[in-house]
């Protein structure tokens, strides 16, 4: 029985992750695509975690021991808080360089999604930059000391290294992510009720990616998906791995016959490994007083609605128009405090944010006043005009 195809990606899509596949294994070996994929757990990230610089640095140093790549890590704190059009701000953090003995990334936020798949593309990027596509040898050059990343060539080619090194179940599943943000856990001040945020993370669509992983799972002889999948990745990988041909992959991909399964080296956790607390950051932050009014609109809305399925469905539009009207003016008088940098509600008076840590200078009325209160602060006092 012919099965059917997944429609992504397409074959012309396919047969360029294909060959930069091949390439990697035609300029290393088959070997890295041949052990099991890493899985999302203790097993493989024995180390100790925390949202901090160092912790960011720890991670990405295992990751890079689970591909094998040879260098330190160093990770610069450049976070600037949120933005505040975010309903689940994603976690940033990006390659810089590649020198000698160092991989150099910026760090921009720490979310509360997929950290860890989101640093394996990171560290795709870096073997992608380490083995550009001509071929050549990098540090050939006394100018070559230092490797920048070129995004039109290193990004793309840096997500798909990440099945080849495997790490591809980790990008995978941060490629794709499916988040529910709660009515004062978000940035929405309307916001009420669970809501479903989707963050992409990485730099090849999920549907690639998903492809990829289920091409190494065919040619591991695999008929199930690898461990660590998220659902709906795991039912893409599924759907490919009916129609796919190990054997005729491995022609495909160079990769001999009778080249041998292996076996990953268990992870245990680093002896030197080192938890450090991030400097205090001298930002600056205002309580920007917000209202329940959109709150009070939708809950005004419901009720009416409510009322009406009760007394009479004739009244349903004046109920809920009532509703919704007397729910936004009550709403509107109940004044909620939020951090100005990142828009987490507050208790009434708070001297700092709980969530990114500001030291409230004050209190605003807009979010627009924001800059106009910063520049204010900036100023020299009266006094010190004076002397």
């Amino acid at each position: 029985m012919t099965r059917s195809v997944p429609s992504e990606p397409d074959a012309t899509t396919r047969e360029h992750l294909l060959d930069v596949l091949g390439e990697f294994i035609a300029r290393g070996n088959a070997a890295p695509l041949l052990l099991p994929p890493i899985a999302p757990g203790e097993d493989a990230f024995p180390d100790p975690w925390a949202a901090t610089r160092s912790g960011v640095a720890l991670l990405l140093r295992r990751l890079a021991w689970h591909a094998n790549l040879d260098r330190e890590i160093e990770v610069e704190d450049r976070r600037d808080g949120a933005s505040l059009t975010e309903r689940k701000p994603a976690t940033r953090v990006e390659l810089v360089e590649v020198r000698r003995k160092v991989a150099a990334f910026a760090l921009g936020f720490i979310g509360e999604d997929d950290i860890v798949g989101t640093l394996a593309h990171e560290v795709g990027v870096a073997f992608a930059v380490l083995h550009p596509p001509s071929g050549e040898e990098p540090y050939r050059t006394a100018q070559a000391e230092v490797l920048k990343v070129d995004p039109d060539v290193d990004l793309e080619r840096g997500s798909i290294a990440t099945v080849y090194l495997g790490l591809g179940v980790l990008a995978a599943n941060a490629a794709r992510q499916q988040h529910s943000v709660l009515e004062g856990q978000g940035f929405n001040p309307l916001l009420v009720a669970k809501v479903g945020v989707q963050i992409e993370s990485g730099h090849a669509p999920v549907a690639s990616l998903a492809y990829l992983v289920a091409v190494q799972a065919a040619v591991r002889g695999e008929k199930q998906p690898p461990p660590g999948l998220v659902p709906a990745q795991r039912r893409e990988v599924a759907a490919w791995l009916e129609t796919l041909d190990g054997n005729k992959l491995r022609e495909r991909l160079g990769i001999a016959a009778d080249a041998m399964i292996g076996v990953r080296t268990p992870a245990i956790a680093f002896a030197d490994a080192k938890l450090e607390p991030d400097a205090t950051a001298a930002k600056t932050a205002f309580r920007w007083t917000t209202t329940r009014g959109g709150v009070g609109f939708v809950a005004g809305t419901v009720l009416g609605l409510g009322i009406s399925l009760v007394v009479s469905h004739g009244m349903m539009p004046w109920l809920a128009i009532g509703g919704a009207g007397s729910g936004h003016v009550i709403g509107r008088r109940m004044r909620v405090p939020r951090c100005s940098a990142c828009a987490t509600i507050l208790a009434e008076g708070a001297p700092t944010c709980r969530k990114c840590g500001a030291v409230m200078r004050g209190d605003i009325a807009h979010l627009s006043e924001r800059l106009d209160a910063e520049e204010r602060l900036r100023e020299p006092d009266d006094d010190a005009r004076d002397s």
